[in-house]
């Protein structure tokens, strides 16, 4: 089966309060992040120029859309389709903390945590900047993902939907 001719929205994937372990995702599947502020329209995505910076661009079938949680020693490793497993989400050490495509290794910026928040929605922290700052989208027009501090933003409700399923 082919990634283009899969259905965008396969099923929604519930959650409620609570970290999400080893148990939480199914890691057999990849999974759209959309976020509260944003909606369904928008998904977390990287950028095709080469910097592959994350980004956030309407929700379609672009394979930068597929993320894929991998779970190992309490923590879950975001890699997408688009980029493969040797590049995941990162987390910068300046002071803006943006994220960013690593190369995948052991870096606590690339640890990230799942934290059901309810109404299906989660939280995404990491290792390096632990619960003080959280996953989010800027309001304007770019909708930039960055790590702002952990508040009831809207931004930071992300929504995990279930799409296809890795082979």
């Amino acid at each position: 089966m082919r990634l283009r001719s899969l259905p965008v929205l396969l099923m929604i994937f519930p959650v409620f309060a609570g970290e999400i372990n080893s148990g939480g995702l199914d890691e057999r599947y990849y999974y759209r992040l959309t976020n509260s502020c944003l909606g369904d329209d928008y998904s977390l995505d990287t950028g095709p120029d080469g910097l592959n910076a994350p980004m956030m661009a309407k929700s379609g079938n672009s394979t930068g859309q597929y993320w894929k949680f991998t779970f190992h020693d309490g923590y879950y490793r975001l890699t997408n389709v688009f980029l493969g497993a040797d590049l995941s989400l990162d987390t910068y050490s300046n002071g803006a903390n943006a994220p960013f495509m690593a190369q995948s290794g052991t870096e606590t910026g690339q640890r990230w945590h799942i934290t059901r928040l309810g109404d299906g929605y989660v939280r995404l922290t990491n290792d390096y900047l632990g619960t003080a700052r959280s996953l989010d989208t800027h309001s304007d027009s770019a909708h930039a993902p960055f790590m702002g501090q952990t508040s009831t933003a809207s931004g930071q409700y992300w929504k995990l939907t279930k799409l296809a399923r890795i082979n």
